[in-house]
């Protein structure tokens, strides 16, 4: 628990990040988000995104680019604590910037299969949002991680297992949940206040592991030179 609660204090101090808007009754399902995407081939899919700032979202790549014809969006509808009875806590249907860290061209891979959106409007004054992490594999490894996923029907699925360390991109996990990737991979223990996003769920392979994709310096620094924090 000590090891939580230090590496939380020097997180908050290097990125001085702001944590929910609505601390006091923030909500883990209102910050996350059913996907509506269709991209300009034609092909459409669900996916998961979650809010980590009040203006950015962080999902998988392939929600934001088809990963079989390497094909950019058409349009996204995002809808934040999504029910599987068609109603949601808030829905965004405006403008917003995109970008991915894989096109795809050469066919799909999970290393650099992660994204973010950067809304038009403050959604995260509606939805709360994460604090999150850049975590190095001391920190990451071994550990108890909570993973979000949507499905097919738009009912939010966890999962709880200890993940492992991969590579410094990904991080993997025994279990999966079938539908919509790209939700968050977050710590949330004793000590902690806040739910602390340190990756996001890409993929699964045939032996049931599932896959995350890290939270790397570059795409935080990247969401922070767009005003995701803000």
């Amino acid at each position: 628990m000590k090891k939580r609660i230090a590496a939380l204090v020097l997180a908050l101090l290097l990125t001085a990040l702001p944590l929910t808007s609505l601390a006091g009754t923030f909500q883990e399902s209102h910050a996350i988000a059913y996907m509506e995407s269709r991209f300009t081939c034609g092909c459409s899919r669900g996916g998961t995104g979650t809010m980590i700032g009040r203006f950015g979202l962080i999902t998988a790549a392939h929600n934001l680019y088809c990963h079989q014809h390497a094909k950019p969006l058409q349009y996204c509808n995002f809808y934040f604590g999504a029910k599987s009875a068609g109603s949601c806590w808030y829905q965004y249907t405006g403008r917003f910037n995109y970008k991915v860290y894989d096109t795809f061209v050469n066919g799909y891979s999970s290393k650099n299969d992660i994204g973010y959106v950067i809304f038009e409007t403050p959604v995260g004054d509606e939805t709360g949002w994460f604090a999150c992490r850049v975590g190095d594999d001391h920190y990451l490894n071994e550990e108890f991680t909570h993973v979000y996923s949507y499905d097919n029907k738009r009912h939010l699925d966890a999962l709880f297992e200890i993940q492992y360390v991969l590579d410094s991109y990904q991080i993997y996990w025994n279990g999966w949940l079938s539908g919509a990737e790209g939700g968050p991979v977050y710590f949330w223990n004793e000590g902690m206040e806040y739910p602390e996003v340190i990756a996001v769920y890409t993929s699964h392979d045939n032996q049931g592991n599932g896959y995350g994709r890290r939270l790397t310096q570059n795409v935080f620094n990247d969401m922070r030179a767009e005003g995701a924090f803000n």
